[in-house]
């Protein structure tokens, strides 16, 4: 799987357009408080991505899992993530979040949930640790740029959210989620196919 393709794996499954009516909900007005928690957001998917990066291979090795297998078992979370993307419609809930919900402290908000689970779980992870990019030092590289450019990404998004608001509506929403869905079902399919080739060298899916 090319570095793009993790790329688009990757923003597809963290969704950070989906998630702004859940950051918009955990923020005041406050333009500081708002950039706090859009900023801790970005950090924890940065930090958590990076860790995978060059982690992932030593999470590997201590479980005596090999890459191919976990690109097998990877591909299937992320084609039933797909699937469910596709399937279903986005938490009503988020829709009529109440000032309740804007309560606590401002960077653990961004922290959890907006960092961990909703941007970074365990898909998100499967897609860095399955690639085998992230065996080599130039793949780790190219990996950790990936992955601090679509953190930006994900701080900017949040950053215009109220912004985006006033132009995106929930269905919109609901229609950009499921196109994504479909792309991410795909390229479960690839990377189950790769763990296929990896574990099965005999086979051929070409």
């Amino acid at each position: 799987m090319s570095i793009l393709n993790t790329a688009v794996a990757i923003i597809t499954i963290s969704n950070p357009i989906a998630n702004l009516p859940i950051y918009l909900s955990l923020t005041d007005g406050d333009r500081n408080n708002d950039r706090a928690i859009a900023r801790s957001a970005a950090l924890t998917f940065l930090i958590t991505l990076l860790a995978a990066v060059f982690f992932g291979d030593e999470f590997l090795n201590f479980f005596g899992i090999s890459r191919g297998a976990f690109q097998v078992t990877g591909g299937l979370i992320l084609l039933l993530i797909g699937i469910s993307m596709v399937r279903t419609e986005l938490a009503k809930e988020f829709q009529d979040m109440d000032h309740s919900d804007r309560e606590g402290k401002t960077v653990a908000k961004g922290v959890v949930p907006l960092g961990i689970p909703l941007s970074v779980g365990p898909g998100t992870l499967s897609v860095v640790i399955a690639d085998p990019n992230s065996g080599t030092t130039s793949g780790r590289v190219a990996l950790s740029a990936v992955v601090v450019v679509l953190a930006i990404l994900t701080y900017l998004i949040f950053m215009l959210g109220r912004l985006l608001s006033d132009y995106i509506s929930f269905t919109t929403m609901e229609v950009i989620t499921k196109l994504m869905g479909l792309v991410l079902s795909a390229l479960a399919i690839e990377i189950l196919f790769a763990g296929l080739r990896s574990s099965f060298p005999q086979l051929v899916f070409n």
